[in-house]
């Protein structure tokens, strides 16, 4: 730290050249992102409650009544009467608080959790940290997980089952009707991880896709992670835990005796009011005609991709579900490096040698077309290179 402080000035002008340095996504360029650039108005209201603490929440009742309003619209959207929750820092905080309700409402000595293949990375964090032993389902040949490999993974040390609404890697979405059932027969928590698809699916049917249930409609369907600050259009961090009822609290309660509040739930303790604020200003400006638009304009565009995709000899991995589109070509691996040396930032899936590309509400036509210039170019270079 500096003996003697800069100015304002100095300040901002140091700060922007780091700014500088980030990519925007307005430019279009990033393709790999499941965030987004967050509504203006909820960079409104992020700043508005930059200084309130949800973990402190007895000295800001405004903010803690925000976070509930919030809870209350999720968990209408994903038809979770009486459904409790709250927002976190992210999808593996969310995923963290499930399993543990899950493992200490089971008191197995040995605890285990059934995952599909195409579980989140944020799996293998969590399940480390406690002591859960992970084992693996295989999917189907859509890449979703296969319900008779989940049904022979449970065993009497089972403490929970997780299923994906729109998996991080293809936006597939696992069987969770099949698995709900496996889940009461079974009599084991089953947790949906809707991180990306709980803020795509509830809409698709009213544009005209179909949507198979994966939320609390479902008998089995325990607790549900959904994001806001992916398919939300907030500002980070926005996570959100919803738990069927309040039953399952007492399973992550933590005293905090010299607060206002005399309880947590949350693995993070201090928690910024402002991802409320900016998720509560996002939801009431956009409505569900808001989200509906959203959600049709990607996919749209992830059908447009696709097809253009196609039509130039790359193969798709699957038919996108929602909106992200993984295809591969003669060298997929090259073909990712090339694009990003001219700026195009897509994933490599290493397990299923492709590439990856998140269709989300910052991309438009304009964006997809530049790409895929560059790609048929970058394409046909390495075709040329390949005979010579």
């Amino acid at each position: 730290m500096r003996d003697k402080g800069l100015s304002r000035k100095a300040v901002l002008a140091e700060l922007r050249k780091f700014w500088e340095q980030d990519l925007r996504y307005e430019d279009g360029k990033i393709l790999c992102s499941m965030c987004t650039a967050p509504h203006r108005l909820a960079k409104t209201a992020h700043s508005l409650f930059s200084s309130s603490n949800l973990g402190d929440s007895g000295l800001f009742p405004g903010s803690l009544r925000l976070e509930r309003e919030v809870i209350q619209k999720l968990a209408a959207l994903l038809n979770g009467k009486g459904s409790v929750g709250f927002l976190v820092s992210g999808g593996t905080e969310a995923n963290l608080l499930a399993l543990l309700a899950a493992r200490n409402m089971a008191n197995i000595s040995s605890p285990e959790v059934v995952l599909p293949e195409s579980v989140h990375f944020s799996f293998t964090k969590i399940c480390d940290l406690m002591g859960l032993k992970t084992v693996y389902a295989r999917l189907d040949s859509a890449y979703r997980v296969d319900p008779a490999s989940v049904e022979e993974c449970i065993t009497k040390n089972t403490v929970a089952v997780v299923g994906t609404a729109g998996t991080a890697e293809l936006g597939a979405v696992d069987p969770i009707a099949k698995l709900s059932a496996i889940a009461l027969d079974r009599g084991v928590h089953l947790h949906v991880d809707a991180a990306f698809g709980g803020l795509i699916i509830p809409f698709l049917r009213d544009i005209g896709y179909a949507a198979a249930d994966f939320d609390f409609r479902l008998e089995g369907v325990k607790s549900i992670t959904v994001d806001p600050h992916k398919m939300g259009m907030t500002t980070i961090p926005a996570g959100g835990i919803l738990f069927r009822n309040n039953a399952f609290l007492d399973y992550i309660k933590t005293e905090t005796p010299y607060l206002t509040k005399e309880l947590q739930y949350t693995f993070v303790g201090t928690r910024t009011g402002a991802s409320a604020a900016a998720t509560w200003a996002v939801f009431e400006r956009l409505g569900r005609e808001g989200f509906r638009n959203t959600i049709q304009h990607c996919m749209r565009l992830t059908k447009f991709l696709s097809s253009r995709l196609e039509a130039l000899g790359f193969k798709l991995v699957s038919q996108p579900t929602l909106n992200i589109v993984a295809f591969k070509g003669s060298n997929s691996k090259l073909l990712s490096e090339k694009l990003w040396q001219r700026g195009w930032f897509v994933s490599y899936i290493p397990r299923l040698d492709c590439i990856r590309i998140v269709v989300m509400p910052h991309l438009r036509k304009r964006h997809l077309m530049a790409f895929l210039k560059d790609l048929s170019e970058i394409a046909r270079a390495n075709a040329t290179t390949s005979q010579s």
